[in-house]
């Protein structure tokens, strides 16, 4: 299994970005589900899971912590749970990924455990961001920990909706995050979570990225985590717009 070949970036600072294209992945009908693309996760469960004063477990990397902006603490998670009204729960590590566990050395710090921290919170939503952190891990590795990840979620969660968000960053580190947001989204297809694809979707290009990025260039300003949480917002508003030919019990 070879290892993918990225440009040498410190991904401990390089962080992840975040999602755009939006990628809803197959798996078991619901009582409310659209027939063009379908998901476990109907429409009607997305709304619920979105309104406002809901309760949101947002775990991540960097860019959820808020690296590169002008507080250093407030990032597009902290944007979107405001903008939302939502009472969030944010756990973001930077340099961490669902398999690289940034400075600490410690798995202890990737995803999946510190999901299983948070047990004891009763989240509507859960939202997982990341994370291009994990560039050097091989390719079928990090796809089957992000499928083993997202079901974790869903099991502690069986009445939430896990939504993975796939890694980005301004241009022209975004390019290097190819490989790691594949396996991603083909371990969020696994799991059946539903997958923001902000990379395919090209939410980051050469022009918009220069107003964005922070002055490290891996991570974003106070503009970019803005810009980056409402584009989440219209993806999550996307998968709770039924379908053409949704039927609702």
């Amino acid at each position: 299994m070879a290892r993918r070949l990225f440009p040498g970036i410190a991904l401990g600072a390089m962080a992840l970005g975040v999602s755009a294209f939006l990628v809803i992945l197959p798996t078991v009908s619901s009582a409310c589900q659209p027939t063009s693309t379908s998901t476990s996760v109907s429409a009607a469960e997305v709304a619920d899971a979105i309104a406002p004063g809901t309760d949101v477990l947002i775990v991540g990397d960097s860019y959820t912590s808020g690296r590169g902006s002008t507080s250093g603490v407030h990032g597009w998670a902290q944007d979107i749970a405001a903008d939302r009204d939502w009472n969030a729960k944010i756990d973001g590590y930077p340099g961490t990924g669902y398999v690289d566990t940034g400075r600490t050395g410690s798995s202890h710090y990737t995803f999946g455990p510190r999901i299983e921290r948070h047990a004891a919170f009763d989240p509507q939503l859960v939202i997982v961001q990341g994370s291009q952190n994990d560039w050097l891990v091989d390719s079928e590795k990090l796809q089957a920990t992000v499928e083993r990840t997202l079901r974790t979620a869903e099991q502690t969660w069986p009445d939430a909706v896990v939504v993975a968000v796939g890694p980005s960053a301004p241009q022209p580190w975004a390019s290097s995050t190819v490989g790691v947001a594949a396996s991603v989204s083909a371990g969020a297809a696994a799991a059946g979570v539903p997958y923001i694809d902000a990379l395919g979707g090209q939410w980051f290009t050469s022009m918009n990225s220069p107003g964005y990025a922070a002055s490290d260039g891996a991570h974003l300003n106070d503009a970019g985590y803005q810009y980056l949480a409402d584009r989440i917002e219209e993806s999550l508003d996307a998968l709770a717009t039924p379908a053409d030919g949704e039927q609702c019990a």
